[in-house]
């Protein structure tokens, strides 16, 4: 594979073992090149700036500037590069804002080497992988939103975008937010990738968003039932 071809990857966390320890595993790999590596927020954002890679994989907790100022000042600067949070904190409210602030994926620590790389992948060709942990807690937050809904509370969110949708879309939209790529979802449904990547199109355009994550949070606050 050529250089131009390869995926092209910035490591940000401010534990040099653990980043030298990444560097190794991605090196490793015949489709990713690490271009950089910053231990701050702030080095993270001047080697997005000069290098401009496809993926930045950004801790949470790192001095001078943590990463959730990081991908805010990211993301009005620059909207094309995916980024991939990899943390060893759990915490509900860190997952919710990071997801907001347009992360492609929030990985813990305890990921396994491949999920890793998939993740890096999936990101790379336009998906976003929700790893198992992370999924349970946004479906945990699925589940007060339907309390809510119970007790007359109701999400604000545009009924009519839903009710734009056909069928097939909502069964793929559920897919999605149980954290299925787009080869699972077709298996499941028993159509193509190809035909599942155009109902993913369709949605983000009927819905208007970004990427993945954004379609299941889309999903949560519409009280939408993705455990269907």
């Amino acid at each position: 594979m050529s250089e131009s071809e390869k995926i092209k990857v910035i490591l940000a966390d401010d534990h040099n073992l653990f980043r030298k320890m990444l560097f190794h595993l991605l090196s490793d790999e015949d489709d990713i090149e690490v271009i950089g590596e910053a231990s701050t927020g702030k080095e993270a954002l001047e080697q997005c700036k000069e290098k401009n890679p496809d993926i930045l994989i950004l801790d949470i907790n790192m001095p001078v500037m943590d990463g959730l100022e990081a991908i805010r000042l990211l993301h009005a600067q620059n909207n094309n590069i995916k980024v991939i949070i990899l943390t060893a904190i759990e915490d509900d409210d860190y997952i919710f804002k990071f997801i907001r602030e347009g992360a492609t994926a929030y990985l813990l620590k305890d990921t396994t080497p491949q999920e890793m790389l998939k993740t890096i992948r999936a990101a790379y060709y336009g998906e976003s992988l929700i790893q198992a942990k992370v999924m349970k807690k946004i479906l945990n937050e699925f589940c007060k939103l339907s309390e809510q809904k119970e007790k007359n509370i109701h999400p604000t969110t545009n009924s009519k975008a839903l009710e734009s949708l056909t069928e097939r879309e909502k069964e793929v939209l559920s897919l999605i937010a149980k954290g299925m790529n787009n080869k699972e979802i077709a298996s499941s449904l028993v159509i193509s990738e190809a035909t599942v990547k155009t109902h993913v199109a369709n949605l983000m355009s009927k819905l208007e968003k970004r990427d993945r994550v954004e379609l299941v949070l889309y999903a949560l606050k519409s009280g939408f039932s993705i455990l269907s």
